[in-house]
């Protein structure tokens, strides 16, 4: 292996895959016509273009002033027409800007047979010597027509998904997507694993209302949604129904559900009640939070939907009492789950919340003392469908309480082990709901809140007020721990604003308990391989720019699934989802190259391309690896892992790279530095923002462009070392899905080079921030001068 320095001869290294196929046009080469652009003296005012014509070699060279004017449309299509042009270079501004608008001008060619040549952004705007700069251009000039000279026509990749989806989840944020979409005319499946539909909205009484500052019933709100999701003819629900195995395709999931019969024929059961009556079994009414018993054959509550009735099998003696009192023959102990296939375009999670475990706060005496009880108890309890009719009533002794205490904070904005570090947004506004309530129905009875914080962003602001003109009582400090003490509760807690400690002897202790993940939402995800963030909660791609999209292509998530939010919130990010699913079925979606594409005949299956994805565009189908287009992004860091190589990125293959490296460098003189920069999107937008306010850098540093540096593989690395690069400069925006990959990648090249003899300090990496383009030209410079002194230039 020959390392090339300044005064060493030029060696070509050419790895075996590129001796294979650069001989490609040679026996009937394409024409290439080539048009520079002066554009309006911003390159020409720096750069030669005589001397940059005259270097040109290509079938067709033409000059224009503005070559993005709608003049020049024509005449580019005229040309590309007359001189039977296969390939069109376009030497002029940056391809981030104009690159699709110099398609559209050569549309009689496939749009990947056009290459955009930048000379503006890249040079007449950050070089001020002529001389130089031209040199320069020229370079790059034929660094882009070499490109040009291996690229490969491409199809469009479009993707018409399947006009269907599957919501997961019944609760609020499920019937609303659900709703929304078959509206639309577009098919949808709510599957729910609970009997019923509805979610925790029906169980929480009443639902508060800043505007008009007033409590509404909820099941009030939600009964008309509800029946008409059931009636609508573009929507199915299959409630007790879990996923069990999930297949992806490029157009659509191929799932495998598992429906439970609760050994009940739901087309037969008319919900008569009269196998309950029957059934010796009484156990603890989940529906009540446990303060009321139910049978083991039950309905969920009254207004129950579906309207049937189904069989706890856990607790279900199967004494065949309720099975002789059906007079419908609905009860069948022989029915055994139903495993259903399934197919869907698009998925929705709405997999909901669930309430943090109280036990875990033992200090607090949940469950040791029948009157501390949490939010939610506290909600059925003021439900007028509730254990006690809605009546404020103790558990203890059935009377109403003179004082109740709210411990805000139960578990969220924790540090304590098996706490929510995060804060769960609703907590405080549920607590003031409850004691506006109590205030207004009970006024002789004493509310007391001791919160960490109260949140009540926005309009709520107002109903904190409107709550606290009712009486309310605010302590600021979170309470140590709950005690009895003659009878009575007592929350000890210190008065962080008054500097004090305090006893609160209280008939009442209410909890405010955090919201956490689901076990099914992380079930799901786990199923359908979606990213999940720290806490558990379902990962949105990006939190300000795409809040519904997850890291799956064609998955969607809304609701509390992605987090702790309120009803209102719930509801809305629900009507973005189905947005989101409608444009992927109605418009399509073009794949943008590059792309990832496996050659089946090479692969293996070892799966290591789809372990590295962090775009999880890997799947494996009925039989082999595939890739999906839409969600690929071409980063390549599937190719780098792949052992058999049957992995190309098409877009930017092999021979462009080499092409480009070789042209870059073959006109290095002695005594001159080169520096190639590999540059992804967004450090390549840094660059451009470098260019458009005039910030110089050295002569010296040649840009590649790149999807990410996962796409470069050591032998490119080490082709272009030989070939007389100085040093190269890898930036890349650090995408937070494939961090992993970036770490890995940036070692293995360390290591790689390192093994070959090459410096550390010829090899470097940077952070790309597009706003940051300043610590960008930096790099440039400080490279530069680094090379430049060891060199004793």
């Amino acid at each position: 292996m020959i390392i090339m320095t300044n005064n060493s001869p030029q060696v070509e290294y050419i790895p075996p895959v590129y001796k294979e196929k650069r001989l490609r046009h040679s026996k009937n080469p394409d024409k290439i016509g080539v048009f520079l652009c002066r554009c309006g003296d911003n390159i020409s005012n720096i750069i030669d273009m005589e001397k940059l014509k005259s270097s040109i070699k290509a079938d067709f060279v033409a000059e224009f002033e503005n070559l993005c004017s709608i003049n020049c449309r024509r005449h580019i299509r005229e040309e590309i027409i007359e001189h039977d042009l296969d390939r069109v270079a376009i030497v002029a501004c940056s391809p981030l800007t104009h690159l699709k608008t110099f398609q559209n001008y050569a549309d009689p060619l496939n749009p990947h047979m056009v290459e955009m040549i930048n000379l503006r952004e890249q040079c007449s705007w950050v070089h001020t010597d002529q001389e130089k700069a031209t040199k320069k251009a020229i370079e790059v000039t034929r660094a882009g027509i070499e490109k040009l000279k291996n690229a490969q026509a491409l199809d469009k990749i479009i993707r018409q998904t399947e006009k269907s989806a599957a919501i997961f989840g019944g609760g609020i944020s499920g019937i609303t997507a659900a709703l929304s979409l078959a509206n639309q005319g577009i098919k949808s499946c709510i599957i729910e694993k609970k009997p019923t539909i509805g979610g925790n909205m029906v169980k929480i009484g009443k639902v508060f209302s800043p505007e008009k500052l007033a409590e509404e019933c909820a099941l009030c709100i939600l009964n008309p949604i509800i029946n008409e999701v059931i009636n609508h003819k573009n929507i199915h629900i299959m409630t007790r129904t879990n996923l069990l195995r999930a297949g992806r395709k490029a157009t659509h999931f191929k799932l495998i559900l598992e429906k439970d019969t609760g050994l009940v024929h739901e087309e037969r059961c008319i919900a008569c009640g009269k196998c309950a009556e029957v059934c010796p079994v009484e156990v603890p009414d989940e529906w009540n939070q446990k303060m009321t018993t139910r049978k083991a054959i039950y309905k969920t509550f009254p207004q129950a939907v579906p309207d049937v009735y189904t069989i706890d099998r856990e607790n279900c003696i199967e004494c065949g009492m309720c099975a002789e009192a059906c007079k419908m023959g609905a009860i069948d102990f022989k029915l055994k789950p139903e495993v259903i296939p399934f197919q869907a375009g698009n998925i929705i999670i709405a997999t909901g919340h669930e309430n943090y475990d109280l036990n875990k706060r033992p200090e607090y005496g949940y469950h040791r003392f029948d009157d501390v009880i949490s939010q939610m108890d506290l909600s059925r309890i003021l439900g007028v469908n509730g254990p006690t009719q809605g009546e404020l009533l103790r558990i203890s002794d059935g009377k109403v309480p003179d004082k109740v205490v709210m411990i805000q904070c139960t578990g969220s904005r924790d540090e304590k082990a098996d706490g929510k570090r995060y804060c769960s947004k609703v907590c405080c506004m549920i607590a003031l709901k409850h004691a506006s309530i109590i205030r207004e129905h009970y006024p002789d009875t004493e509310v007391v809140i001791c919160y960490t914080d109260l949140r009540t962003v926005g309009m709520y602001e107002n109903y904190l007020r409107y709550v606290q003109d009712k009486g309310l009582k605010l302590i600021r400090g979170r309470p140590g721990e709950v005690s009895k003490k003659d009878g009575k509760l007592v929350v000890r807690v210190e008065d962080t604003l008054e500097g004090k400690p305090l006893d609160i002897e209280t008939d009442m202790v209410v909890l405010s308990e955090a919201i956490e993940p689901s076990a099914g939402t992380m079930r799901i995800a786990r199923k359908l391989n979606v990213g999940m963030n720290q806490d558990l909660f379902i990962k949105e791609k990006h939190a300000k720019i795409k809040p519904v999209n997850t890291d799956m292509g064609r998955i969607f998530v809304c609701g509390t699934a992605q987090g702790p939010k309120d009803i209102t919130d719930s509801v809305a990010q629900a009507n973005a989802a189905a947005a989101k699913v409608s444009e992927e079925i109605e418009s399509g979606t073009e794949a943008e190259p590059p792309v990832a594409v496996i050659e089946t005949s090479k692969c293996d299956l070892c799966g290591k391309c789809r372990n590295i994805c962090g775009f999880k565009a890997v799947y494996k189908d009925e039989e082999n690896m595939a890739v999906d287009p839409m969600a690929c992004r071409g980063c390549g860091a599937c190719a780098g892992q792949c052992p058999q190589e049957a992995i190309e990125i098409k877009g930017i293959n092999d021979q462009e790279l080499y092409a480009q490296i070789k042209a870059l460098l073959s006109d290095k003189e002695e005594g001159e530095i080169r520096i190639l920069a590999f540059l992804d999107n967004v450090g390549y937008t840094a660059a451009d923002t470098i260019g458009y306010n005039r910030i110089n850098y050295p002569e010296a540093i040649r840009i590649i462009r790149i999807p990410s540096i996962n796409r470069i593989m050591s032998h490119h690395l080490m082709y272009a070392f030989n070939q007389g690069a100085d040093g190269i400069l890898m930036a890349e925006y650090p995408d937070e899905c494939m961090l992993e990959a970036h770490k890995a990648k940036i070692k293995e090249l360390t290591e790689k080079i390192a093994a070959e003899g090459i410096p550390n300090d010829r090899l470097r990496f940077y952070k790309a921030y597009a706003p940051h383009y300043r610590g960008l030209n930096k790099q440039f410079h400080r490279f530069y001068e680094d090379i430049r002194a060891e060199a004793k230039i």
